[in-house]
Parts: structure tokens; C-alpha cells; sequence
């Protein structure tokens, strides 16, 4: 490895260096502390509702099932999309405890949230001392969306903790005294995150090569350079890559590596999502989008005298265009990059935060104005479900009232501590209250569990198709596979089967039928999942009835049964 760039002075002595390692774990431990009292109360609480979360259940049974680690397959087909590193760590861990459940699913997402928390804080410390590190875990961990990812189940959480590794583990191969191993762990780190979905797990390396390249120009891209390292990455990579290939090179080239990789990320990028994407970028930061600006002007007029300055804000700005700049825009592919944002707002909030300026004070006005606005929306609109009488609103207002206050104070009267202290804990009783109400309601309006229920009281182990998407979560919760349909001749053929299966459809799909099956078949129950009308359908016995829909228009729920 080259030499390492701009020394840091460590304190000499070996008390003060015991000191300084005290004082780093107990960060450590209060920053983990803090986002695992976030994470994991919550753990197994809310349904699985969306397809795209099911996937990686359904894989992680598969697994279990058929001991398929590397051919798993959903619905009978062999799933390459994604790495396996995600089921995987479901299916250990589902092994381990005695069975799959939501909660074995979530389990490794969040713990993920808290290592990405943790090396921030350690990136952070590093970067700009205990306070800025301590600042930076504390604004990543009650950041909404990072927040709200660390409860799916989707691996871009895992992504984000291993480029958090990554990122410290750089930093520490470039200070003074190297980091001893610190590139060999920079890029396992590397080879995990691909491990967890893919080309997106080495955006690092581009973040980085950027820092590297505006330092010292094409001569320092040799600091990345390290045979073991390299070697480390290679091993881990084939470990799984390699049984990847051997499943057929030629359509892992094809369809995997070009179609569901290359294709979905270097393709060119929709405009009319570029917006939406903004939008959600703002909002996953809050509440700390409001202190953003303060921090990124500052950062500017920082850029030329401080190179920790700068990688905090490469480690932000280089994702996040590589997302928007992507052909595949989604708001979760955001996650790693609020890291990147909380090291900024941090490093403003420790070296400018104690400045008073005019922008403080009216964003300090825009902060109380927004909590006010807050509040009468909890009174006048009370969400998920609740009502103006229900306790749950309770901690809600007193967030709202007390994240009001914090950033008001601390950004009118230029007191930083107060403003990301009081901001989190703020925040902690809003999300710590609120994932609940959330995931109850999600639970009553949105459960393919009381569907998959209703479908067994209906049919028992009659075999089941699905008609109008993909319903992977029914899959789940019924506990096999089912069969999709895709055409209206398919749906034809599958009900005039002599075994009489049944088939689950939206509303939507039944009325693309209705003029022409329905005297031949019976809607045998319905219930309403998220903004669906869900029905049970069965060809009808010899001499049944068939059911007719209500008319075109009319939700089918009215309808007589």
C-alpha cells in the first residue's frame, strides 16, 4: 500500500491512548445500544404484505425444505435474481431457533441496521472525534427511512451495513498508523455487500476511487491495491458464485448478470421518476433533512481545507447519483446512502453547529411551524386507523411536540447538542411508538395471513392458483407454492380441471372474465387486502348455481353473499 494520507495525531502516551479506547467502545455500546432498542422490540410484529419482501422468505424455505442452498427455487422456478447471502442468513437462522417465522425473516435486517450504525459511528470518530461519531450513529439510526427499512425484508439494509464496514475499514488503511488488515477487511467488506444483492454491494470502491483520484490524481488509486485483499474478495465472491455458474453459465451471463444486474443499474434512468425519487431521498432524512442544508453549505466552504470533510461528503453524494443516475429507481436503494448524510450533519452539528446564523433561525421557525402542523394533523387526521380518544396517539403528539422543541432550540439558540440529542430521543419515541400502530394496522388491512385462513376454510388442501399478480406472501402463509395464471385462456383451462382447484383473483381480473365464465363458476368467499378485493373462485359442482358479481362499479363487498 501506498503511503497514508494526511496523518492523524494520536494523543501519545499510553494512557491517554487507553483513554481513547474507553471512550471509543463506549460509544460503541451506546450507539449500538440506541439503535437495537429501535430495531428489535419490533421483530416478527407486522405481516409480510408484499411480494417483493416474500421472495427472499420463500427462498429462505425452500432452502430449508429441499436443503437447496444454491438452487433454491420460488414457485417451482430457480431464483437467481438476487445473491443468496439474504435467504441464507433467514434460513440458518430459522434452523437455529426451530422454524421460519416473520420474525427470523426480519431478524437479520436488523441487525444489520445496528452494525450499519455502529461503523458510521466509527467511520464518524475517525473522521472528526468521539462527538462527531456519536452524533453521526445517533442521526443515521432515527433517520425515518433507515429507520422503516431496518423492519422489511429486503437485503439493501445488509448493503448498507457492509459499505459502513467497508468505510471504516478504508479510512483506516489511510490514516497514520495504517490500520494493520484494514484493506484486507475493506474488501471482504466489498465481497459481502456484493454477497447481499449484487453489483450495487461496490459502490464503495467508486466512492473511494472518487476520494482517492481528488487527493493526489491517477497516483493514488494504487492505495486500493492489496494481494490479500484482493484474494479474500475473490475467495468469498466464487464461494457462492461459483455453484451461481455451475447452475448454467450461459443463461447466469444472460439472464442473471446482464438482465437482472448490469441492465437494471447502467441502463438509462426514467425522468419521471428522477422527481419521486428526490422526494423520498428528503423525506427518508427526516428529521434531519430540515438541518441538511446548514451542514452540505458549510461542507462546501470546508471542502478545499479538510479531506475527512470530503470523503464524508463523496461517501453521501457518490451513491446517491449512481441511484438516481440508475435505470432501476427505487426508494429503498436510498439506504445507503443517509450514512453518508448523517456523517455531514454530524461534522456541521460538532465544528458549526454552535454559530448562530440568519438560516438557523428561520429554518428554527420552519422547525416549530412544522411541529405545530404535526400535531393538529394527529388530532384532525389521526393515522393508521387510530382514534382522537385512542392512547397510541399519546407518544405521537410528544414527539411531534418534543422534536419540535429540540430543533427550535438548538437551531435558534445555536445549541447543537440539544438540537441532535434532543432530536433523537425525540425521534426514538416516535418511531418506537409509532412502528406498532403502524404494523397493527398493516396486520388489519393488509394480511395475507386471514387470507391464506380464508382460503383454507374454503377449499382445505385443494391445490390454488393466483390470478392478477403475484401474491407471494399467500405462498407463505399457506405454506406451499402456488400456481400463477397469466392469461384469461389459461384461467379457463385451469378451472374446467376435473379436480376442481381454485383460484384466488383480484376484482380487477374478475371483471376481465365475468361475461364469459360466469355462470360456470362460484365466488365462494372475498375479503379485502390493502387496496384489493381479494375473491375465492371454484368451478361449480354439477347442477350448483354459478355466482354472478354485482354490476361494474360497485364494490363486490357489497354485494349479497
Amino acid at each position: 500500500m501506498s503511503e497514508a494520507i494526511e496523518p492523524t495525531v494520536i494523543p501519545s502516551g499510553e494512557p491517554a491512548l487507553r483513554s481513547e479506547r474507553r471512550a471509543r467502545l463506549k460509544g460503541a455500546l451506546l450507539v449500538s445500544i440506541v439503535a437495537a432498542l429501535l430495531v428489535f422490540p419490533p421483530l416478527g410484529s407486522q405481516g409480510i404484505s408484499t411480494s417483493d419482501e416474500a421472495r427472499f422468505v420463500l427462498l429462505a424455505r425452500d432452502m430449508l425444505e429441499r436443503d437447496a442452498w444454491f438452487g433454491a427455487e420460488v414457485r417451482g422456478k430457480l431464483y437467481r435474481n438476487k445473491p443468496p447471502l439474504y435467504p441464507w442468513s433467514v434460513a440458518a437462522l430459522s434452523r437455529l431457533t426451530g422454524g421460519l417465522t416473520e420474525a427470523t425473516a426480519q431478524a437479520p435486517v436488523a441487525a444489520a441496521a445496528v452494525v450499519g450504525v455502529l461503523f458510521t459511528f466509527l467511520l464518524g470518530e475517525r473522521l472528526f472525534g468521539l462527538r462527531g461519531g456519536l452524533w453521526a450513529g445517533l442521526v443515521l439510526a432515527t433517520s425515518y427511512h433507515f429507520f422503516t427499512h431496518s423492519q422489511k425484508f429486503l437485503p439493501d439494509m445488509l448493503v448498507a451495513a457492509f459499505a459502513a464496514v467497508a468505510g471504516y475499514a478504508f479510512w483506516r488503511a489511510v490514516r497514520e498508523p495504517p490500520g494493520r488488515g484494514a484493506l484486507v477487511a475493506f474488501y471482504a467488506a466489498l465481497a459481502l455487500g456484493m454477497f447481499a444483492k449484487g453489483p450495487v454491494g461496490l459502490l464503495p470502491v467508486l466512492t473511494v476511487a472518487v476520494w482517492l483520484w481528488g487527493e493526489r490524481g491517477v497516483r493514488g488509486l494504487p492505495t486500493l491495491w492489496s494481494p490479500l485483499g484482493v484474494s479474500v474478495f475473490a475467495a468469498i465472491t466464487l464461494a457462492w458464485l461459483g455453484p451461481f455458474l455451475a447452475l448454467g453459465t450461459g443463461s447466469f451471463a444472460r439472464n442473471v448478470l446482464w438482465t437482472n444486474w448490469l441492465d437494471w443499474y447502467l441502463g438509462l434512468p426514467v425522468p419521471s421518476r428522477l422527481a419521486n425519487l428526490v422526494s423520498d431521498a428528503l423525506v427518508g432524512f427526516a428529521p434531519w433533512t430540515l438541518v441538511a442544508p446548514l451542514a452540505f453549505v458549510c461542507a462546501y466552504r470546508a471542502w478545499r481545507a479538510d479531506p475527512a470533510v470530503r470523503f464524508a461528503v463523496l461517501w453521501f453524494a457518490v451513491p446517491l447519483f449512481a441511484v438516481m443516475l440508475s435505470a432501476g429507481q427505487r426508494t429503498r436503494y436510498l439506504v445507503p446512502v443517509y450514512p453518508g448524510a448523517a456523517l455531514v450533519v454530524a461534522w456541521w452539528a460538532d465544528a458549526r453547529g454552535s454559530a448562530r446564523t440568519a438560516a438557523g433561525r428561520a429554518l428554527a421557525w420552519a422547525a416549530l411551524a412544522g411541529a405545530v402542523g404535526a400535531i393538529a394533523w394527529l388530532v384532525a387526521a389521526p393515522p393508521f386507523g387510530l382514534s382522537l380518544t385512542s392512547w397510541q396517539l399519546v407518544p405521537l403528539i410528544a414527539g411531534a411536540g418534543l422534536l419540535g422543541g429540540a430543533l427550535f432550540t438548538g437551531l435558534l439558540a445555536a445549541r447543537p447538542a440539544l438540537l441532535i440529542q434532543g432530536g433523537a430521543i425525540a425521534m426514538m419515541l416516535i418511531l418506537g411508538s409509532g412502528i406498532w400502530v403502524h404494523n397493527a394496522w398493516v396486520n388489519r388491512t393488509e394480511s395475507y395471513k386471514d387470507l391464506a385462513e380464508l382460503v383454507r376454510r374454503n377449499v382445505g388442501d385443494t391445490e390454488v392458483a393466483v390470478f392478477g399478480a403475484r401474491f407471494f406472501p399467500l405462498d407463505f402463509y399457506l405454506g406451499r407454492d402456488l400456481h400463477r395464471i397469466w392469461s384469461l385462456e389459461e384461467f379457463d383451462a385451469y378451472l374446467a380441471r376435473p379436480d376442481r382447484p381454485a383460484v384466488v383473483a383480484v376484482l380487477s381480473a374478475w371483471r376481465m372474465i365475468e361475461g364469459r365464465t360466469a355462470d360456470n363458476v362460484r365466488v365462494l368467499d372475498w375479503m379485502d387486502v390493502g387496496d384489493e378485493e381479494m375473491l375465492i373462485i371454484r368451478a361449480r359442482p354439477p347442477g350448483a348455481p354459478g355466482t354472478r358479481p354485482p354490476p361494474a362499479g360497485e364494490p363486490w363487498a357489497q354485494a349479497p353473499r
